[in-house]
C-alpha cells in the first residue's frame, strides 16, 4: 500500500511542480502587457486572457500539491486540542466523505470538457478568443489530481495507527 501512495503522491508532485512553472510565463506575459501598455502606448488583446487563464491554472493544479504538503487551512483551536489518534479519526472520516463527491465532479468535469471540445466554444472573454477545452483540461487534470491525493490522505490516516502501535515498545 505503501508504494501506490508513493506512486501517486509523486504524480501530485510532477503536477504540482508543473503548477509552480506556471508563474513564470504568467509574470512575463503580465510583464509585458504592462511595457506595451504604458511605454508604446499598444496593450495587448491577448494579455488580459492569458492572464486569467494561467492564474486559474496554476491556482487548480496546485490544489493536490498543498494538501501533500499538508498546507491546506485547518482550524488550529480544534486541532491543537485533539489527540493525534481522533484527528486522523476525523481526517479519515472527512476524506471518505470528500472522495466520492471528487470522483464525481472529476467526472462531470471530463463531460463538460467533452462538451465544450467537441462544439469547438471559445472564452469570448477577449479579441483573442481562445478556445476552452484547454482550460477545461486543466479542471480534470486539477480535480482528478486532488481525488488522488484525498485517497492518498485516506490510506495513509487509515494505515497510521497501526504504525503507530507497531512503533510503541512491548
Amino acid at each position: 500500500m505503501n508504494r501506490l501512495i508513493v506512486l501517486l503522491e509523486r504524480l501530485v508532485v510532477a503536477v504540482g511542480i508543473a503548477a509552480a512553472m506556471l508563474l513564470v510565463p504568467l509574470v512575463l506575459a503580465t510583464a509585458w502587457e504592462v511595457v506595451a501598455r504604458y511605454a508604446f502606448g499598444a496593450p495587448t488583446i491577448w494579455a488580459y486572457e492569458v492572464g486569467y487563464l494561467l492564474t486559474g491554472s496554476h491556482f487548480l493544479l496546485g490544489l493536490a500539491y498543498t494538501l501533500r504538503q499538508g498546507e491546506h487551512i485547518r482550524i488550529d483551536v480544534l486541532s491543537a486540542r485533539i489527540g493525534p489518534t481522533t484527528r486522523r479519526r476525523i481526517d479519515a472520516v472527512a476524506y471518505a466523505v470528500v472522495l466520492p463527491l471528487l470522483v464525481w465532479l472529476s467526472v462531470a468535469l471530463f463531460n463538460y470538457f467533452m462538451a465544450g471540445y467537441t462544439r469547438g466554444e471559445t472564452s469570448g472573454q477577449s479579441a483573442l478568443n481562445l478556445p476552452v477545452w484547454p482550460f477545461r483540461a486543466v479542471f480534470v487534470l486539477s480535480f482528478t489530481m486532488f481525488a488522488l491525493q484525498v485517497f492518498c490522505e485516506l490510506l495513509k490516516s487509515l494505515m497510521a495507527p497501526k504504525n503507530d502501535q507497531e512503533a510503541q515498545p512491548s
